[in-house]
């Protein structure tokens, strides 16, 4: 298998030019350029240095843009993304922070953000700095099957090494190549001395000097892959030993934050569909323990010793027993636990002492038991119906996934290696509990159903297998396996097919399917088609549910190595030996322990909400600060808390519910709701209870009438855009001249070399030179550069610079003047394209009947929250039971309209358009909401209508590329001929005005 990547992923973009536009202003050719104003400006007091990168012959990585640029740069990208607006640089250091989302392509990002730094600014020289050896292995494979795809997008040669520390000279020609150098390293390799570390001693193939050496005088642009393991003031003073031009950090959570520049967290990434839904099965035992139970929480010493237990407590109302969290303090409370408890079942059993080192108790008559330990209960049985649940729902997957080319895997954690080995030595003879019961029930459940039987038809030995860490056998002895805590040196072979072979285990010819693992919980090991992930042990307090999810995110591969993001097919099922609402309690918990806000509203959540510009009319994100006032008014109004947590008054599901009047700013009242809503820590984590499963009525799809109208309104049309020349040269000059003057470059020549600045003359230091730049710098083709982003003629585009009158403005700061005259143009030339769009009928379809017919036999989960249930479905008024709706609460437009559609005498039918439905409009791809075939008044005529579902028919309340889609499709089904003579074809519906 061969994967495919996606370059066209809007926040992967997104990403990748938030760092890129850090460095606005930075020319291209800084080398050439700061040779040139070396000699351009008067001399020096003729202070001289060492210049080891001169010795070496290093081409290095050169910034001249200073401080000051880059935080104007920093606190532009920040206002766009929703981010707090930094005033100063922290720490004044450039150390950036990128928040990615688990299973988001972190990794994809900042390679494919190599290349954009050495394309724009011609950046050669970058080292990926990562705190594991795992981690440094996944980085490596992913170069290795990113490389093809790297270099279909750009023409950068490049190199591509991994840091072994054996060969100190390996580091060379990493300084030495003009060719882009990505060198991927330890920071273990960099944490020492000479007496520790290779690269830290002077080599005599070096020219006497240190591997170091060579790195530092290259200045590297560092990535720093999880640097919330590399943390310590070890670590952070190694990647000081590097002299980076800037370290860029990339993590899902990082402890401490620097300067963030962009963010996808967790509810991001869901809202967008980038990761799969999380679906909690529950195993749980129902009844009272019929055995003493003890299960071993904690044990803390913060300032006298703290031990928590969850006991069987008999309750004092009704003298029922419930599980329940006790905590025991030596000397303060008694040691028996019948008389802790009051539940005699525990009569004769002591706490004789606690152990922080490690964490554990000494009861009598039992002994020692280590958190998250348990004793009594009934956990063979829950094990067993947690197995059975996980197989049956892997062979439910199975039979949906299996004819899209999908392969499902099932990961198993289980709390000890000898729960899967037993007495044996591997897989084929493996005999304990674990895989007894495995094999067992995989049996009585495939004999359930003979689809089942035939998917899988072979031994259960041949499907399951398990990495664990070896210990090396003496020879002619078998290797041994042992438990281990995922972050050691000997856990590293225990991922060879999950991290080297990753493509051998998704291909479908391999048979392995059910994956067990003893401690499996780190960064880097996960894989795409993990379906069903099965903890057969307690879930600590530690960040072990995030960690445990994280292994099985990633969108699934199907057989061609493309990515599925089909909302009913990638999903993620947890069986868990605890509540739906205990683990989505426990899972918030641990985000918010690790400063992600899941289930608050920050106060940068309202930003990327979009606005229109009202000097420029352009459409742009709310930004930072509009969405502090919001957040700030939502408070005031109780409907949330000084904390972001959402208030009891904030009810979107009962009808006629509002914010409030409309105060004197922007307040998007629907786009503000949905935001409340989608901040629930429901929306990334469901119930396997509330999931349903879509049924077509295969019929409709099949029968005449409707193949007529599916013919009818999926044609296909081309348009063809006439501007208007001259409006679109008045309009730009008009803009450009408004614009703010755009302040001119200086160059400043110091002892550390050269830096730009914006604006005028700065306060004099010591060996300081200053000048203008203009006049020593070679201006880039900015007809070109225009010509490349607008598709406008040159003749059109020299018209509109000469006639802004601003072209001094250009030689003084060419960059920052290039950029604003393209925002401009592209704005002006996207007004122009939407009011001179045309459309025109042509032959085929934009979604063949065919391709419908296939995608809806298809088995898709919805769940209850974003579903209408349709009650006219066994009357063939609509083609499936369950619609799905984009929006949650009762007051929701299309639930609304459903309803509506599902009731009315006169509508024989009415469908949501599937998402493959698209048709071309001039600001992208369009899918409208709603067909519907409606009967006209004297019931002879069927009126064949598309609908789209908004809060509002007032144009201004809605964005522009809204405005433009609804437009574009207007015409486009005009065109079509779909509509009558007193009812349009293609209509907006809103609440009170649904245009029927």
């Amino acid at each position: 298998m061969e994967f495919k990547f996606d370059p066209k992923q809007l926040y992967q973009q997104e990403a990748i030019a938030s760092v890129v536009d850090l460095f606005e202003g930075q020319p291209a050719d800084a080398d050439a350029l700061e040779v040139n104003l070396q000699g351009a400006l008067p001399a020096s007091n003729g202070q001289t240095s060492f210049d080891i990168a001169s010795e070496v012959g290093a081409i290095g990585n050169n910034l001249l843009l200073d401080q000051e640029a880059l935080l104007q740069n920093l606190q532009a990208v920040q206002d766009r993304n929703g981010l707090e607006v930094v005033s100063e640089l922290a720490g004044g250091a450039l150390d950036f922070d990128i928040e990615m989302e688990t299973g988001t392509g972190k990794t994809y990002v900042y390679l494919r953000t190599i290349f954009e730094l050495a394309q724009r600014y011609n950046f050669r020289k970058f080292v990926i700095l990562v705190p594991s050896t795992p981690i440094k292995e996944g980085v490596s494979t992913s170069i290795e099957l990113m490389a093809k795809h790297f270099k279909e997008l750009y023409a950068e040669p490049f190199d591509a090494t991994v840091y072994s520390g054996s060969s100190a000279e390996e580091v060379q020609s990493f300084a030495t190549s003009t060719s882009v150098q990505i060198m991927v390293m330890s920071i273990h390799a960099l944490r020492g001395d000479k007496n520790t570390r290779v690269i830290h001693q002077a080599r005599d193939k070096l020219n006497g000097l240190r591997p170091i050496d060579y790195l530092k005088s290259t200045r590297p642009v560092v990535i720093m892959d999880e640097p919330q393991n590399m943390e310590s003031l070890l670590s952070q003073s190694a990647v000081g030993e590097l002299d980076p031009l800037c370290t860029l950090r990339y993590s899902a959570t990082h402890r401490k934050t620097r300067n963030v520049v962009y963010r996808l967290d967790p509810v991001d990434a869901h809202d967008l569909g980038l990761v799969k839904q999380i679906v909690v099965a529950e195993a749980l035992q129902r009844g009272a323990d019929a055995a003493p139970y003890v299960k071993l929480l904690s044990v803390r010493n913060d300032k006298s010793f703290v031990a928590r237990l969850e006991l069987a407590v008999r309750k004092g109302s009704d003298g029922s027993i419930e599980r329940k969290a006790v905590v025991y303090r030596p000397g303060r409370d008694t040691s028996d636990l019948a008389r802790l408890t009051g539940n005699s079942a525990y009569e004769g059993w002591l706490i004789n002492e606690l152990s922080i080192e490690p964490e554990s108790v000494e009861l009598f008559p039992h002994g020692w038991m280590q958190a998250g330990e348990i004793l009594g209960g009934s956990n063979d049985w829950v094990y067993r119906e947690m197995i059975r649940e996980t197989i049956r729902e892997h062979l439910r997957k199975e039979t949906m996934l299996r004819q899209l080319g999908i392969k499902v895997l099932s990961l198993f954690f289980v709390d000890k290696v000898a729960s899967f080995l037993g007495e044996g030595y591997d897989n084929s003879t493996a005999n304990g509990d674990f895989v007894r019961w495995f094999d067992e029930i995989f049996r009585e459940e495939r004999a359930k159903s003979a689809q089942w039987a035939a998917l899988l038809p072979d031994d259960p030995q041949d499907y399951r297998r398990a990495y664990f860490s070896v210990l090396k056998g003496k020879k002619g002895q078998h290797d041994t396996f042992k438990d281990t805590s995922g972050t050691t040196a000997a856990d590293d072979d225990a991922y060879e097919l999950i991290m080297r072979n990753k493509a051998q285990l998704l291909d479908e010819k391999e048979p392995v399917r059910f994956i067990f693992s003893h401690s499996a919980l780190r960064e880097g090991w996960d894989n795409p088609n993990i379906f069903q992930i099965c903890a057969l042990r307690e879930m600590g307090e530690a960040a072990e549910r995030r960690q445990t999810i994280g292994r099985g995110l990633r969108l699934p591969v199907n057989q061609t190595g493309e990515r599925v993001a089909d909302r009913g097919v990638a999903q993620l099922t947890v069986v868990a030996n605890e509540s739906y609402r205990e683990f989505a309690d426990s899972l918030q918990k641990e985000y918010r322990d690790s400063g992600v806000s899941i289930g608050l509203v920050r106060v940068g959540e309202f930003a990327k909400i979009m606005t229109v510009d009202e000097e420029t009319g352009e459409e742009k994100r709310l930004g930072f600060a509009g969405s502090k006032l919001i957040w700030d008014e939502l408070v005031e109004r109780n409907f949330l808390d000084t904390e972001g947590r959402v208030m009891a008054t904030f009810r979107p599901e009962t009808l006629g519910f509002t914010l409030g009047p409309k105060p004197d700013f922007f307040w998007p009242e629907d786009d503000m709701v949905q935001v409340m809503i989608d901040c629930r820590i429901e929306r990334l984590v469901k119930t396997q209870r509330k999931r349903v499963q879509r049924k077509l009525n295969k019929e409709i799809y099949t029968s005449p009438w409707f193949e007529d109208f599916w013919r009818t309104i999926s044609g296909r049309t081309t348009y063809r855009v006439k501007l208007d020349r001259e409006r679109v040269i008045e309009e730009s000059i008009n803009k450009i001249a408004a614009e703010q003057p755009i302040q001119p470059l200086r160059v400043q020549v110091t002892r550390a070399g050269v830096k730009l600045v914006r604006g005028g003359a700065k306060t004099a230091e010591t060996a300081t030179r200053s000048a203008a730049l203009a006049g020593t710098y070679e201006l880039p083709d900015i007809i070109g550069e225009l010509q490349e982003a607008t598709s406008l003629t040159r003749k059109t585009l020299v018209d509109v610079l000469t006639g802004s009158g601003k072209l001094n403005e250009f030689i003084g700061n060419p960059n920052d003047f290039i950029a604003m005259v393209k925002r401009i143009l592209l704005n002006v030339v996207a007004t122009a394209v939407q009011e001179g769009v045309q459309y025109e009928k042509i032959s085929g379809y934009v979604y063949e009947l065919r391709e419908l017919q296939a995608d809806g036999a298809e088995a898709r989960d919805l769940f209850m929250d974003r579903v209408y249930e349709a009650q006219s479905f066994k009357d063939g008024k609509t083609d499936f039971n369950y619609i799905q709706i984009d929006s949650d609460g009762a007051a929701a437009p299309e639930r609304q309209f459903a309803k509506l559609l599902d009731s009315r005498e006169d509508v024989k039918f009415f469908m949501k358009l599937p998402d493959k439905f698209k048709i071309e409009t001039p600001v992208g791809p369009y899918n409208p909401d709603w067909a519907i075939i409606k009967q006209d008044g004297d019931g002879m005529d069927r009126i064949y209508m598309i609908r789209e579902t908004k809060s509002t028919l007032d144009e201004s309340k809605r964005r522009p590329t809204e405005n433009a889609k609804i437009k574009a499709a207007s015409e486009h089904f005009k065109q079509l001929g779909i509509g009558s003579e007193t009812t349009a074809g293609y209509a907006v519906s809103i609440p009170g005005n649904w245009n029927l």
